[in-house]
């Protein structure tokens, strides 16, 4: 059966302007942005100075779907986190040092949605999920499972770097710096109507596309279907048509 949502708003950040395709629609609701700075000039400094890179680029992707009072449930994925924090802390170490307590306190998974749900007041459920180098399908169940009446939106925000060179393994490598946000709603006339469906990709479908930017590219899109993939499952998410077999 498949699993039926919307998404109300979506968009993308990232360094490298050569992963985002030519076929974009980018008169449709939110472009993906290239830049090196991300802008956080909302953030009072207290806040901003615990963000580097990633950490701002996270938190001004999230407040672009953000309005003032917002409380929405927040779902965050990202295969290593903060690693150059995780990294600069066993540095520390291994040089006998002491451990920076500002790099100890951001390196948690989940840390940079405690910045902006201190700076937003967000009181509201965050999860935070590390599912490898194909995390969109475990953040649209995640974001899917937690929509209720009391929880009639989510916030999802998926971000990676590529690693450190002591950990750089090219064959399993984002190619630069990204931001993934979006806004699922169970209310299906706030936004794109989305079917997520496994087992539903066909030939026709094409290849599966698994990196979160080719998500916000497709919502950004004429296409109707999506195919993905996530433990060896084969996964689709479809626009507005109501799939075949469907509750």
């Amino acid at each position: 059966m498949a699993i039926h949502f919307a998404v109300s708003s979506w968009s993308g950040w990232t360094t490298g302007a050569a992963d985002i395709s030519p076929s974009v629609n980018t008169a449709k609701v939110k472009p993906i942005l290239v830049s090196q700075t991300p802008d956080v000039s909302i953030v009072p400094p207290l806040l901003r100075r615990r963000l580097n890179v990633m950490g701002r680029a996270c938190v001004s992707e999230m407040l672009r779907h953000l309005q003032e009072g917002d409380n929405p449930a927040v779902v965050y994925g990202s295969r290593h986190g903060d690693i150059e924090r995780t990294l600069a802390i066993l540095m520390e170490q291994a040089r006998g040092e002491p451990i920076s307590p500002m790099n100890f306190s951001l390196a948690v998974h989940n840390a940079i949605t405690g910045v902006i749900s201190i700076h937003q007041q967000i009181s509201s459920n965050i999860s935070s999920i590390a599912a490898g180098d194909e995390p969109l399908i475990p953040v649209l169940l995640e974001a899917a499972g937690l929509l209720s009446d009391t929880c009639p939106a989510i916030l999802c925000v998926l971000c990676d770097v590529p690693l450190p060179e002591v950990y750089r393994d090219p064959l399993k490598q984002v190619p630069a710096p990204y931001v993934a946000c979006f806004r699922i709603t169970r209310d299906q006339g706030l936004g794109e109507e989305l079917w997520l469906d496994v087992n539903a990709v066909s030939e026709a479908d094409g290849p599966a596309r698994t990196a979160p930017l080719d998500f916000v590219e497709f919502l950004s899109s004429a296409c109707e279907f999506f195919p993905t993939r996530h433990n060896g499952s084969h996964w689709t998410v479809r626009k507005s048509r109501r799939p075949a077999g469907s509750g």
